[in-house]
């Protein structure tokens, strides 16, 4: 048997890293079925569009504008 015992030096190491893989899967797995994103709205522009004119941001006349837009696309 070593000096260490069961646990060689490195093996609490990766245990603590094993333990953070884990820990981190488990929060972005909860957040993903709340609906928080992680990085740019991936859901388009005319999702963005309608944010805006919920928001007052725009006006009606300009969201028309802005929407002939991507339907030509």
């Amino acid at each position: 048997m070593h000096e260490w015992g069961f646990f060689p030096p490195f093996g609490f190491f990766f245990f603590l890293l094993f333990l953070g893989f884990f820990i981190t899967n488990i929060i972005m797995w909860r957040r993903r079925r709340w609906g928080c994103s992680y990085g740019p709205d991936q859901r388009g522009g005319r999702a963005i569009l309608e944010r805006r004119l919920a928001s007052g941001e725009i006006d009606v006349d300009e969201y028309k504008r802005l929407k002939a837009v991507f339907e030509e696309d």
